[in-house]
């Protein structure tokens, strides 16, 4: 799982992008803007133990269903897709 987010961090870095992942059954979302942050239900950066209590940035993945990945630059959304894998060969 960390290999996924250490993919979605270098391509925000080098493409000026950020994505947002929507989970389901999970209010919170993780934002990837150059590194991962959580982010609370109005997309607000906020404490991971706030948003994910008992859940690690390195088993979001896998304990949260994983329900949509936006890619945005800037305010501007580029896509909406159901993997990640799917947004970063989008990008390419």
């Amino acid at each position: 799982m960390l290999k996924l987010f250490e993919r979605l961090v270098e391509a925000s870095r080098s493409r000026g992008v950020r994505f947002v992942l929507h989970f389901a059954k999970c209010r919170g979302k993780v934002g990837i803007d150059r590194e991962v942050k959580a982010l609370d239900e109005e997309g607000r950066p906020a404490p991971w133990p706030r948003i994910f209590p008992g859940v690690t940035p390195q088993n979001i993945l896998q304990q949260c269903v994983l329900r949509k990945v936006e890619v945005y630059r800037g305010s501007e959304l580029l896509g909406v897709y159901n993997s990640i894998e799917e947004a970063l060969s989008a990008l390419h």
